[in-house]
């Protein structure tokens, strides 16, 4: 497997069959995520090397989310303003939140509060940064896991899990809460909905590593150069030397030529011509193909639709029609089934301070505006932000009533349907 980026990790595939396993005697402190512990690693280099599937992470975050919290209780709506000492809102912090659930599978959120639980902050917390403990009921957290030196590595954070805290070095008690995703066989740790779909993902990161070679390259085709007539290793300096000047910058741009030199059979008599073989491999279309149906599995495998994700693999134009039609389906089926089961996980966290439970909401908001046409002329300008006249005769007709006067000299305001 070719590594993605530029952090020297090669991605492993493997997945151990649980992550429910005899802890103590194959790991000193914590519950490994993935065979090397390195899967969120893996997963966040994807998101940033595959376009589409990082289109697809951005795009369902963003509708889920929508135009964010909202709540008529005072309480809560000063938490969503207000969830901590920082400049972020709730909906800031949900939004990491969204994305790491999606992403990885996982998301956690740390709760800071006092003994007397006078007042509770939020913070998001990178979600590949976590793992949980194999002896206690702790989140351990660090910056750099394939970096960990052990139970003694002094970057190591522990905090308890939710609803358990703890004092910190401040003084105020600390926890985190983790939502996960469910799947079976996974005790620990949830896992993200796309992974049975992964090596989709990475066929399309590669086919655009692949693409990026052969620009690279300049589109030159890799081969055997056969060059006779070179009889002493002066002579393939020289030669050498002459190639390194076609050969870029960096020397790793002449398309893996091969250079075979061969020396005359007898004096003045030489084995054959100078040729290039080149290596056809047929693979121009094929990786084409590859290319687009990797990319429209990538849409499958997420569970999305092609219209609300910023590039669609179709060349079908823009259909309000379509994209009002499939978000309407993504709102009833995706959308608000994943915002109440966020909404779930802060009731749960709003009855452990007392807080009122069931006074949050979203703000959904569809990416095209349909107009209602049993909305009043003057109620559809009201909502459309512009000037509006209540007693005007023509913008007290309904939309349906001016859409069948259309070719009408003079609306009549009276005409029935």
């Amino acid at each position: 497997m070719k590594t993605f980026s530029a952090y020297n990790y090669v991605p492993l595939l493997n997945l151990k069959r649980s992550d429910f396993i005899n802890l103590r005697t194959n790991y000193e402190i914590f519950i490994p995520f993935g065979e090397d512990n390195l899967l969120p690693t893996q997963l966040n280099q994807l998101a940033r090397e595959v376009p589409v599937h990082r289109a697809i992470i951005n795009s369902k975050s963003s509708y889920i989310v929508g135009r964010g919290l909202a709540s008529e209780n005072k309480l809560i709506s000063k938490l969503i303003e207000t969830p901590n000492n920082t400049f972020e809102t709730l909906d800031t912090v949900l939004r990491y939140v969204v994305h790491d659930y999606l992403n990885i599978g996982n998301a956690y959120i740390e709760i800071i509060t006092n003994p007397q639980k006078s007042f509770s902050y939020f913070y998001h917390i990178d979600a590949s940064k976590c793992r949980l403990s194999s002896v206690d009921n702790d989140v351990l957290i660090h910056p750099s896991w394939s970096d960990f030196k052990g139970k003694n590595d002094e970057n190591l954070i522990s905090l308890p899990l939710f609803p358990d805290f703890r004092k910190g070095p401040d003084g105020l008690l600390h926890s985190v809460y983790h939502i996960k995703d469910y799947e079976p066989e996974f005790y620990y740790y949830g896992l993200c909905s796309y992974f049975p779909g992964m090596r989709s993902i990475i066929i399309a990161g590669l086919t655009n590593l692949w693409n990026q070679n052969r620009l690279e390259n300049g589109f030159t085709s890799p081969g055997l150069l056969i060059v006779p007539g070179v009889n002493d290793d002066e002579d393939v300096a020289v030669l050498e030397e002459e190639f390194n000047k076609f050969k870029g910058v960096d020397g790793e741009k002449s398309g893996d030529i091969i250079i075979q030199y061969l020396a005359d059979l007898s004096p003045g008599q030489t084995s054959q011509q100078a040729k290039f073989i080149e290596f056809k491999k047929n693979e121009e279309g094929n990786w084409l193909d590859l290319h687009q149906q990797s990319e429209l599995s990538i849409v499958t495998i997420h569970n999305w639709f092609r219209s609300l994700t910023p590039y669609s693999g179709e060349k079908t134009g823009f259909d309000a029609n379509r994209i009002i039609n499939e978000y309407e389906i993504a709102l009833n089926t995706i959308i608000k089934p994943l915002q109440a089961f966020f909404l779930r996980h802060f009731d749960q966290i709003f009855k452990y301070f007392s807080l009122p439970a069931g006074q949050l909401s979203f703000i959904n908001e569809p990416p095209i505006q349909r107009i209602n046409p049993l909305k009043f002329v003057w109620e559809a300008r009201r909502d459309a932000g512009l000037d509006f006249d209540p007693n005007d005769p023509i913008q007290k007709m309904l939309i349906m009533q001016l859409k069948n006067t259309f070719n009408s000299a003079t609306p009549d305001p009276n005409s029935t349907i």
